[in-house]
């Protein structure tokens, strides 16, 4: 298990519209493309996160928070 995995995906679930999307359709999908490397039981926790409690946590960052541009790590 890699703590750091799990916190920058998190990182990115808040901050990154993009990730936020491409993770919707497919969480192992969206962090194989940007080398986040988490486990099974740890890609199945996130994935069960609440989408709708992810966004409304990202609408209330401040605009210097938000990633801008293409998915990249």
């Amino acid at each position: 298990m890699s703590q750091q995995g799990v916190e920058y995906c998190l990182g990115r679930l808040l901050t990154d519209e993009q990730f936020r999307r491409l993770a919707s359709r497919s969480l192992p999908e969206a962090c194989y493309q940007l080398g986040i490397e988490l486990t099974g039981l740890e890609l199945e926790l996130l994935a069960q996160l609440d989408e709708e409690l992810l966004l409304k946590i990202s609408s209330h960052l401040d605009r210097g928070l938000i990633r801008t541009g293409t998915l990249e790590g």
